[in-house]
Parts: C-alpha cells; sequence; structure tokens
C-alpha cells in the first residue's frame, strides 16, 4: 500500500469531509495522512534532516488524527501540497487593479509587468521554498502541488472587480506561473476544476463553500466565510487527485 500525505492548511477540511473521497483512496490500495498548519502558522513549517517541522505540533497531530505533530518523509511515497497558503483570489484582483493603470501602454508592456507582478507575488509565498527544500533532500518522492481554491462568489469580492475579463486573464496567468514552476522541478500541478467554478470561471460557485468545518475543530465556518470549501468540493477535488496520483507521469490537470 502507497503512502500519501496531504499537507497544507485550513483548506484541508474539505477534502477531510470527503467520505467518498477517502474511500476511493483506500480501495485503490493508498494510506492518506493529513497533516499541516492553519492560517499564520502553516508558513513557519520549516524542513529539518528529514522532517517538516510544525510550529504547532500539538495542532498538527490533531490533524493527521493522532500520528504526527512533525512530519517523517520517508514514512511516504508521495507528498501533496494542498493549498499551501497560495491564495489567489485577492491577489489576483490586486494585480489587476493595476494592470489598469497601464491600459494606455504597449501590449508587451503590459505583458513583462504583469509577468514581474506575479512573480514577485510567487517569491513570497511560502510554499515554494518549502517544496523546494523537500525535492533537494528526497527527490525521489513524487510531488504534487495545487493552490487554494478561489473565493467563493460574493457580492463584496465582485464589487472590486471592474474588468471580469483582465481578472480572468490574470487568473490564468498566475495558474501558468505556478504550473510552470512545477513542471521544472518535476511535480505534478492540479488546477481547479471548472465544474466547481461560478459563471464567468472567477469565483467558486457558491454551493462548494457552505456549511464547511473548521479541520482541527470540526466546527463549522461563520455564514459570511468564502474562503473555506465543504464536502462536496472535497469530492470532487479527491476524485481528480486520486487520478492524477494514479497516472503513469506527472499529469496536469488543466481544468480550471
Amino acid at each position: 500500500m502507497s503512502k500519501i500525505c496531504i499537507l497544507g492548511n485550513s483548506h484541508l477540511g474539505a477534502l477531510a469531509q470527503s467520505e467518498a473521497g477517502a474511500k476511493a483512496f483506500e480501495a485503490a490500495g493508498h494510506d492518506v495522512v493529513y497533516w499541516g498548519a492553519a492560517g499564520t502558522l502553516f508558513p513557519k513549517i520549516t524542513y529539518k534532516d528529514g522532517r517538516l517541522i510544525s510550529p504547532a505540533p500539538s495542532r498538527s497531530r490533531i490533524i493527521s488524527g493522532g500520528r504526527y505533530g512533525h512530519l517523517d518523509l520517508d514514512d511516504f511515497d508521495t507528498l501533496l501540497v494542498y493549498g499551501g497558503s497560495v491564495p489567489l483570489s485577492n491577489a489576483a484582483a490586486r494585480i489587476a487593479a493595476r494592470m489598469t493603470t497601464l491600459a494606455p501602454l504597449s501590449g508587451a508592456f503590459r505583458t513583462a509587468a504583469l509577468n514581474e507582478q506575479i512573480a514577485l507575488w510567487w517569491q513570497d509565498r511560502p510554499a515554494g521554498a518549502l517544496m523546494q527544500a523537500m525535492i533537494d533532500a528526497h527527490p525521489e518522492k513524487r510531488y504534487i502541488f495545487t493552490p487554494d481554491p478561489l473565493m467563493a462568489r460574493n457580492d463584496a469580492y465582485l464589487a472590486r472587480i471592474s474588468d471580469p475579463v483582465l481578472l480572468r486573464q490574470v487568473l490564468d496567468a498566475m495558474y501558468m506561473h505556478c504550473q510552470t514552476w512545477c513542471d521544472t522541478r518535476g511535480i505534478g500541478f492540479y488546477r481547479q476544476n471548472e465544474h466547481t467554478l461560478a459563471e464567468g470561471r472567477l469565483t467558486t460557485h457558491p454551493s462548494f463553500s457552505t456549511n464547511s468545518v473548521k479541520m482541527e475543530k470540526g466546527e463549522a465556518h461563520p455564514d459570511e466565510d468564502f474562503v473555506h470549501m465543504n464536502g462536496s468540493y472535497g469530492d470532487v477535488v479527491m476524485a481528480d487527485l486520486l487520478t492524477l496520483v494514479q497516472s503513469p507521469e506527472q499529469a496536469v490537470r488543466a481544468a480550471g
């Protein structure tokens, strides 16, 4: 039986709610362990001597069902970084707002400016450095990465968007940057399934966000939480991830 660790932040809750996903992975011969740290704790996870060191091992142990405070990488065949504090929605909205000020300039200049802003955004993401440390120390393992899901559709977010077409272009460019980074390192990349997106493909459909649950305490998120997803979303992602895990090559899910 292969051993898979799905590590990440609070977004793990959606996957952990997926009973169908858990059964499918088990039936396929995979032992899945969740591990990570929520919120601002995730960026504080470090790699040292074959282990991922949690800034809050007691909380990470809860997430892993009592199995791991710190994570021994030698115990796993596949490391899947899910979310990893790589949110796209707010960053894309900010970048799109900046890009509107460059509208009078040439297309080449705007493209260069967009690529530069996305590179700077990615440079500040802790998941990249963490994955690089794991790959450098354990190149024999399989790695898969997916960013945080897009924010669920809500009026407050949509009110910030003056140019939906531009925002979609920015999101596509951000996904492509992540995918290219992964491709050059042999990391599988999973892009959010298009069937979970709301009309316009700028946000997640709200049906996938209602009744989401906190990973550690099992409590419901507030109704106004549009960031975390629910078990129905987890069902979709787990089915896609199982397909990706079982593919002979590091396939890319280009569905978003």
